[in-house]
């Protein structure tokens, strides 16, 4: 007898009992099947159990915690936290069977409006960590995207890449092009599996890394003024100072509750000193004009500097006589007359406006967007888009420049020109008729599903790092990201109303294929039976072993 729980029954008792058929050429197992339905077989969760906890982790990313909560107050449920790590981790194994189970009803959904796009990437979430590969299709006719694949490499090689991919062919046949992103053992697998298919590099990934090596050298000798001035914690001391004087003047106090529109209508009527505190609250606050896309397209430490100056010009151009201002104008000067600094700065603004032009001809990432790193790029006339970055590579003001910098952008625009601007898939759809498709020009959809992955990982585990969860989690863990796809999900449930029938379904049917394994019905002898029993079984060896020794 077992005590066993559902969420339509909740918990109750089973006693079960089998008979076997005596006659020694049958031994065959007769048992009620009727649990089966809602039960899996020598467990204590019905099948509903299951999938409540799987979407409760997976789709709504709450912790063990709150699941034992919800289930005791809502479903007079008792269950411990360690046995709904067993049962998430279960539930993903059902769903990675039922993929494989409808393995051809998947290729076929890909395959409705002829083909499907490829996006592959790996994430690295360090301290001794695997990688975690993940692949996404993307099928043309509605866009549908599904994660086909996930694994855990031991390291992003050639060998381990092609593999993964390898098993994805074999899977789901040929996409209609790849994507992904600069990695050289990525490309170089991609060209190994599918030698015949078009590949395309993500033109976020590649402007970024155009970007880097451009703006580098500059980058990091601003970075280094910084470092050596320590400006940030000066301007913050400073800052405090400013407060503290304000605060302990009732008079000036009063202009810290200011709001908005009156700062804006009566800044130049302020009494200097709120003006020093505003001033140098604005300098901090520079990430505020930052996009969210990182560098190169982010330029923090510029942005930072030029912020300082535009306050320094200010000051220079007026007189002062509150010593908060004179102060502040002492502090900026000490940094931003700095002959390397400027020098430093002229060059890194007169790159910046050239990197700019070529990240508006490539539309992507742009200046005054507020997506951050969820852009996938603008759509755009390719052909147009080819003609004009041609021109800018070899207009006079980027061929002629002595700065080593730009002969190596230029290279490597060319290197990689072919795989950003291939010609357009064609795609005969199931009518007959042939159209002209662009897959995205962006990775980023891989990229989004680990952020979004990380991100949720982080709200169910309360850690700040991935490397734990990823050494522990079933590879194929990402993958319950289709959970959200309803295409996905009806060719998953199989005509079964719910994922607890489904899950039933297929433990039905592998039941039934192991029965009709050939079994293996050799018996032992009774007393070799009664041996392995005995306890002191190996003390009898070491006996048996050490009189032979002697005897040799």
């Amino acid at each position: 007898m077992r005590e066993v729980r559902s969420m339509h029954i909740g918990p109750f008792n089973v006693h079960e009992t089998e008979k076997i058929c005596p006659l020694e050429e049958c031994q065959k197992t007769y048992r009620y099947a009727g649990l089966d339905h809602f039960l899996p077989r020598c467990s204590n969760f019905g099948y509903d159990v299951v999938e409540y906890i799987g979407y409760a982790v997976w789709r709504e990313s709450r912790t063990a915690q709150e699941i034992k909560t919800i289930l005791q107050q809502q479903h007079n449920l008792t269950i411990c936290e360690s046995e709904i790590a067993i049962l998430a981790r279960k539930f993903v194994n059902y769903m990675v069977e039922a993929q494989k189970d409808k393995q051809p009803e998947i290729k076929h959904f890909l395959r409705r409006g002829g083909g499907f796009f490829l996006y592959f990437d790996a994430m690295h979430p360090g301290d001794g960590a695997a990688h975690l590969m993940c692949a996404v299709a993307e099928e043309i006719a509605n866009k549908v995207q599904v994660v086909l694949g996930s694994a855990k490499l031991p390291t992003e090689s050639t060998e381990t890449a092609a593999a993964f991919l390898r098993e994805l062919k074999e899977k789901y046949g040929n996409p209609l092009a790849g994507i992904c992103d600069m990695l050289a053992s990525n490309l170089a697998a991609f060209k190994e599996v599918f030698p015949e298919v078009q590949l395309l590099i993500c033109h976020f990934h590649f402007l970024r890394s155009v970007g880097k090596n451009f703006l580098e050298y500059e980058n990091t000798k601003l970075q280094g003024t910084l470092k050596q001035y320590d400006i940030t914690k000066l301007l913050k001391k400073f800052l405090m100072q400013c407060k503290e004087s304000i605060e302990a003047n009732p008079k000036l106090a009063a202009y810290l509750t200011y709001s908005e529109a009156e700062y804006r209508s009566a800044f130049h009527s302020l009494p200097e000193p709120v003006k020093a505190y505003c001033k140098t609250l604005w300098i901090l606050a520079y990430e505020q004009e930052l996009n969210g896309y990182g560098f190169p397209f982010d330029r923090s430490d510029l942005v930072y500097l030029q912020r300082m100056k535009k306050v320094y010009d200010s000051l220079r151009e007026c007189p002062h006589d509150s010593k908060e201002l004179l102060e502040l104008k002492m502090l900026l000067a000490n940094i931003l007359e700095d002959s390397d600094l400027k020098k430093n700065m002229v060059a890194m603004e007169k790159k910046v406006e050239d990197f700019d032009r070529l990240r508006a001809i490539m539309k992507i990432a742009p200046a005054e967007g507020g997506k951050g790193l969820n852009d996938d790029g603008e759509e755009c006339n390719m052909t147009m888009m080819e003609k004009q970055l041609k021109a800018f590579i070899e207009s006079d003001t980027i061929k002629k420049q002595t700065d080593k910098d730009y002969k190596k952008m230029i290279n490597q625009i060319r290197k990689y020109w072919k795989m950003l601007f291939a010609k357009p898939v064609e795609v005969r759809l199931p009518n007959g008729e042939v159209v002209h498709v662009y897959p995205q020009r962006t990775s980023n959809l891989m990229e989004r599903l680990f952020r979004e992955f990380q991100r949720l990982e982080y709200k169910r585990t309360g850690m700040g790092t991935l490397s734990r969860t990823v050494c522990a989690m079933i590879a194929e863990t990402p993958m319950m990201k289709n959970l959200e796809c309803p295409e996905y999900m009806d060719i998953i449930l199989n005509g079964q109303p719910n994922l607890a029938g489904r899950f039933a379904e297929l433990d039905k049917a592998h039941f039934q294929e192991r029965i009709k394994q050939p079994q293996d019905r050799e018996k032992l002898p009774a007393a070799l039976k009664k041996i392995s029993k005995d306890p002191n079984f190996h003390k009898i060896f070491i006996k048996s072993t050490k009189k032979e020794k002697k005897a040799a």
